[in-house]
């Protein structure tokens, strides 16, 4: 059985220090990731995001333009976490604008979550694209986000499925996901089709499954000097 999309955050803005938002994971979801757009060329500071007492882990480095950025684009995750409530710190010790999401899937029934792998990168151009990544898994849920700097931020397309396209004004930023049921071994792309050339920041990231536990037990019985057989119990 594939991925299936799981709780979709509302996209939220603040600039307090840290900014703290509470967060549910529902029942059988098994990975919880966090975009966060960041306004301005300084980076976020602070540290690591934390739901409760989880530490969340950054999918790759931040990402945004090498000249002149208007803003960077972060992707956190956290695996396999309890269901129930608690609260999301996003630490902005440079008390910064952010923009924020949380969204979470959840892999086959009584499997859990592997983080497969996190890629970025940037540039000032037409059609940002957080690069490709060969998947090596079927099974595979795949998420990336991007901050942009055009003033009207509407792609045309994505390759996979929209999670939020929001025009903020001066900047803007997206969100995908898609369901991969085979692998890529010669590299899937995240990207967004959009025909004006502006900077930009993008991150992405891939997560597999552990399936259930599956035993197949065998008694092991000596019959003589250098011989044996097995019989499953």
């Amino acid at each position: 059985m594939p991925y299936t999309i799981g709780t979709l955050g509302t996209r939220t803005s603040s600039a307090g220090n840290p900014i703290t938002t509470s967060v549910t994971v529902a029942t059988g979801e098994t990975v919880l990731c966090v975009s966060l757009h960041v306004v301005g060329a300084t980076n976020r500071a602070g540290g690591s995001l934390t739901w409760g007492t989880d530490t969340l882990t950054q999918a790759n480095s931040t990402q945004k333009a090498a000249a002149s950025p208007e803003g960077s684009a972060e992707l956190w995750y956290l695996l396999n976490p309890s269901a129930g409530t608690q609260t999301l710190t996003i630490p902005n010790s440079g008390a910064l604008t952010i923009r924020y999401q949380t969204i979470a899937a959840k892999c086959a029934s009584g499997g859990r979550s592997t983080f497969l792998a996190g890629w970025g990168t940037n540039g000032t151009s037409t059609n940002p694209s957080a690069g490709t990544q060969a998947i090596a898994e079927g099974e595979a849920f795949l998420i990336a986000t991007v901050f942009s700097g055009a003033t009207t931020w509407a792609p045309s397309a994505r390759t996979g499925t929209q999670i939020h396209d929001t025009d903020d004004g001066a900047f803007g930023g997206g969100a995908q996901y898609l369901i991969q049921n085979t692998p890529v071994p010669a590299g899937q792309a995240m990207s967004w089709t959009f025909g004006t050339s502006d900077d930009w920041g993008a991150v992405a990231a891939a997560f597999g499954t552990i399936p259930p536990l599956s035993f197949n037990n065998y008694l092991a019985v000596a019959v003589g000097d250098g011989m044996g057989t097995t019989d499953r119990v």
